[in-house]
């Protein structure tokens, strides 16, 4: 059976499939259940879906209080197929292969030499090869790609402040070497993403990512859907003005140069006079360094008023703050809370992202696995 035939799937396979994807180690009877359709169309379902090695037998589950046989189990076969998800940073490329399943195959980091996407793109094709099957059916099944700029509905970049585009298609380039499903995405609405499809967060129809890294940014999930806005500009929070001097004509600046990581970091580089890193600021703010801890109180307090607004704003269930700087200093974010928190009791609604690191990189495998199969809300075996 050829790739395009196994993932050539009814809405009933879908909807089987789907259940598969969100509860691993299902029976039939469950499925059967879970869908309201009866035991012998999911049978017959089952027996497609197996055919085209989308799903395996994985063993028995507990027999029935009356002693009957017990049911066999079903799972996503992850070795049907791959993906591979790209993060364009600002210093690297971020690359994640993932088995179909969501489990983690490799991870690579690339050094960025050049910020020119024609030299980019060069790169990126070293590390996606389409022969390549990893022990897998179907070998690469799709690719998504992620950048810190905008993204409108056609997969066009609009802005993308630290690299050069040079009017270059990214999605077709990498299509031309792959000839599989390329898809291009917002790194903060991918971790938004990420957040809404990751295991208990299932059931919140309403949340924010908020992304702090050399900009700041968001991603909105409103209804359980990603909300773009006109031309893919929703989210764009560190572009919002804030007055630097309080005078008759008072100049303004984004609030992402006043505290994004990368501007807490140039900060405090230009005032202690030495190269600052993440690793850096953490050890000067564990050693009580006056200069590090008056800064990253600063720093609280402005993103709490950030959190204040985007509360006041979109009213989400939670807001999830994707943060090395506060990931690597978890009393930041507790003091981020304690200062929102003065404006609004309900203002309480925020944490970490559960995976600063991939967080990005697996809302992007689930982005491409969605649009491989056209089937939404699944669960990926993140691991």
């Amino acid at each position: 059976m050829e790739k395009l035939e196994a993932l050539n799937l009814d809405e009933n396979e879908r909807q089987v499939l789907q259940q598969i994807f969100n509860n691993r180690y299902i029976s039939r009877i469950q499925i059967s259940k879970n869908l309201e359709i009866n035991k012998a169309t999911i049978s017959n379902l089952l027996n497609r879906l197996k055919l085209k090695k989308l799903v395996t037998e994985v063993g028995q589950g507990d027999s029935t209080k009356s002693g009957g046989r017990k049911p066999i189990l079903l799972e996503v076969n992850k070795h049907f197929g791959y993906t591979i998800s790209i993060d364009i940073a600002y210093h690297s490329i971020e690359i994640l292969y993932s088995y179909f399943d969501g489990e983690t195959m490799k991870h690579q980091s690339v050094p960025l030499e050049s910020n020119k996407m024609s030299d980019i793109i060069a790169m990126i094709k070293q590390y996606v090869n389409a022969d390549a099957y990893y022990e897998t059916e179907f070998g690469l099944l799709g690719v998504a790609i992620s950048v810190h700029g905008i993204v409108n509905e056609q997969q066009e970049i609009i802005d993308l402040p630290f690299h050069d585009l040079e009017d270059i298609s990214i999605v077709e380039a990498i299509k031309q070497v792959t000839n599989v499903p390329v898809i291009l995405e917002n790194e903060a609405n991918l971790s938004a993403i990420y957040e809404r499809d990751y295991q208990g967060n299932l059931e919140i129809n309403n949340l924010i990512s908020l992304s702090i890294h050399k900009g700041i940014g968001a991603g909105l999930i409103i209804d359980k859907k990603l909300y773009r806005g006109n031309a893919g500009q929703a989210g764009e929070i560190g572009k919002t003005l804030i007055s630097n001097v309080a005078t008759d004509e008072p100049t303004y600046l984004k609030i992402e140069d006043l505290c994004s990581q990368e501007a807490i970091i140039q900060h405090l580089t230009k005032q202690l006079n030495t190269t600052m890193t993440v690793d850096k600021v953490k050890k000067h703010y564990v050693e009580g360094d006056y200069t590090v801890t008056q800064t990253l109180e600063l720093f609280c307090k402005r993103i709490a008023v950030l959190v204040h607004n985007l509360n006041s704003q979109m009213n989400p269930e939670m807001i999830y703050i994707n943060c090395p700087l506060i990931n690597e200093i978890p009393e930041l974010l507790e003091k981020i809370k304690h200062v929102s928190c003065k404006f609004n009791s309900n203002n309480n609604n925020v944490a970490i992202t559960s995976n600063v690191q991939y967080a990005t990189l697996m809302g992007a495998a689930i982005a491409i696995t969605q649009q491989i199969l056209d089937v939404h809300d699944i669960k990926l075996n993140f691991k």
